[in-house]
């Protein structure tokens, strides 16, 4: 039986969205996109504003991209102009333009970040069957979030750990285009012993490798702190387990018990170190967490959300500000109040006395949004962020069977927040949930809009024209089976038979720029491995392991491992070792 939530989603299945505003778009002038319908074998641009770096960069994010995707040669050019990119200072700085003008289509941004968001709705409304046809869409747009970020978990030997600065650069290029202004990364010393590990030492050249990539994007780098740090900290300054009776907060990590003063000195000198590590690649958002890893219940820590992690965060708020005097922060309340026992009111209660150490209030849970915030109001009258959990639900090991896109499931938990959050940062664990990142981002850009047009968009933009149908078809039947895992009920094997002819039907007919981009990969390979699955009951067959060894080379997995954490994130061949490892 077909869900309610489901039959809305695939009543538009075959919708195209072309010349539609994001927040302010103005709509697309018939006549001209009448004219620019016409395949360009050659689309010369004129680039404004050249003494600035990142919108020379821009240029060529905007050149590798259309020759990526089409024969069409991009030229630099300021005779014949087909094309403009500007800034314009009287709009907002992360807002764009796009109109006719200077000879050509004109894109302009408030700022060359703005110009980088104007070309990604440019690209990707554009089309590239048999060489370049102009997007047709025209509007000024302007995001409604303030902090559109997303939080790349670089640990466990997944792809964000593992890869090359190359893919890290054009991977956040890519991000970028959908209207993120912030990375965030976290210094992950579940993994490490101490600072004379060689993992240390790696950990910190990785963060700074994102942050450069990030800071040349014209983007801001986040990173965390709090009360949990390396393997070999002392037994005496242990933090006092927490109570989880319902086994959502977590007690991992190494934490310490900041009410200990060798503790408190331990946490302070450790945070010291990082900032002193990270000079000259430049924080610019901290943020505080206080569950999973972290916590202490302790009798001087207990209500830790709003006492000892609050006490904490505010002496790192102020350490991090000694070295990144423009430094913004963000408190986590995520799990708060899991059980009842305070930690909302108490922090409402502490931030209505003073709040200026704080710039935003993060929440989130793993299934719906927490209430407090929604009912009673955001502690400290702060902005709210969220916290979506894109990577982890339905889906262990993360990213083993590959894509797990998930827009119903997104869609509803967006429309319970989106009249009162200023943006967030998703959790990733890797690039198998792309389309999620893109849809999730594109609520921060613009609250209205739906989980349906940006897939559209992005189909279009990744997959080529004239499948959308098919693809949006095959998202649905996986997610489909994806909820009824989770939720341990019996799969629909006749939607996984379906998403696995549905994604032969639409590989048959990608051009092949499409058919090599590993987005399709990923959804092609989740397909097969839900029917071998679901249907076939066997992850053992020469299919499935071919599909799992292939998702091991895009993830840069390792067949053999001494991470103790890597099958967390690793596909479930049957022949991979995991070793128990010294970490």
């Amino acid at each position: 039986m077909i869900s309610p939530d489901r039959r809305s989603f695939l009543k538009h299945a075959g919708a195209v969205a072309l010349g539609t505003g994001l927040s302010a778009g103005t709509g697309f002038c018939a006549e001209t996109a009448k004219r620019d319908s016409v395949i360009r074998q050659e689309l010369t641009v004129r680039v404004d504003a050249k003494d600035q770096a990142l919108v020379g960069r821009v240029f060529k994010i905007l050149q590798d991209r259309i020759e990526t995707r089409c024969p069409t040669r991009v030229v630099e050019s300021n005779t014949g102009v087909q094309l403009v990119l500007t800034i314009d200072s009287n709009l907002a700085g992360d807002a764009f333009r796009v109109d006719d003008g200077g000879g050509g289509v004109r894109i302009a941004g408030g700022s060359p970040r703005g110009l980088l968001y104007g070309v990604g709705k440019f690209l990707r409304t554009s089309q590239y069957a048999g060489g370049f046809e102009p997007s047709r869409w025209r509007g000024t747009s302007q995001p409604r979030g303030t902090l559109r970020g997303v939080y790349f978990a670089s640990h466990f030997h997944n792809w964000y750990h593992q890869t090359s600065a190359a893919e890290i650069a054009r991977y956040t290029e890519d991000i970028a285009l959908w209207g993120v202004n912030a990375i965030k990364l976290a210094f992950p010393t579940l993994n490490i012993k101490d600072w004379d590990d060689p993992e240390a030492d790696r950990a910190i050249a990785m963060l700074r490798k994102y942050a450069k990539a990030t800071h040349e994007l014209g983007l801001q780098f986040a990173t965390g702190v709090n009360n949990t740090w390396f393997i070999n900290a002392p037994k005496s300054i242990r933090a006092v387990p927490l109570p989880d009776p319902t086994h959502r907060r977590g007690n991992s990590g190494h934490p310490i018990c900041p009410s200990n003063p060798e503790g408190h000195a331990y946490i302070l000198a450790n945070a010291r170190t990082l900032f002193e590590k990270m000079a000259g690649a430049e924080i610019d958002i901290l943020v505080f967490w206080p569950y999973d890893e972290g916590g202490c219940a302790c009798e001087k820590c207990r209500r830790w959300g709003c006492n000892g992690f609050l006490k904490l965060s505010r002496q790192l708020a102020e350490l991090g500000r000694s070295y990144f005097p423009k430094l913004k922060t963000v408190l986590s309340t995520w799990m708060f109040d899991t059980p009842p026992e305070g930690e909302w009111q108490g922090l409402a209660d502490a931030l209505e006395k003073e709040n200026g150490w704080v710039d935003y209030i993060l929440a989130d849970a793993h299934e719906d949004y927490p209430r407090y915030p929604l009912d009673v109001g955001v502690p400290g009258q702060l902005p709210l962020l969220n916290f979506p959990e894109i990577s982890m639900w339905g889906n262990s090991p993360w990213g083993g069977f590959g894509a797990n896109p998930l827009p119903r499931r997104f869609q509803r938990l967006w429309d319970q927040v989106k009249q009162k959050v200023s943006g967030g940062f998703p959790y990733s664990e890797g690039i198998y949930e792309d389309i999620t990142k893109a849809i999730v981002v594109q609520y921060y850009w613009d609250a209205e809009r739906t989980a349906h047009d940006t897939l559209t968009e992005y189909i279009a933009y990744e997959f080529g024209g004239g499948v959308a149908a098919d693809v949006l078809a095959l998202i649905d039947d996986l997610e489909t089976n994806a909820a009824l895992s989770y939720r341990k009920q019996p799969v629909d094997l006749e939607a996984a038979r379906h998403a696995c002819y549905l994604a032969e039907r639409v590989d048959a007919r990608l051009p092949a720029w499409a058919k090599q981009n590993w987005r399709w990969e990923l959804l092609h390979l989740r397909a097969i491995l839900d029917r071998e699955r679901f249907v076939g009951g066997s992850l053992d067959t020469p299919t499935a392991e071919a599909a799992m060894l292939r998702l091991i080379e895009i993830y840069h997995c390792q067949i053999e491992t001494d991470d103790p954490y890597h099958h967390r994130v690793r596909p479930p061949l049957r022949s991979a070792v995991s070793r128990r490892g010294t970490l």
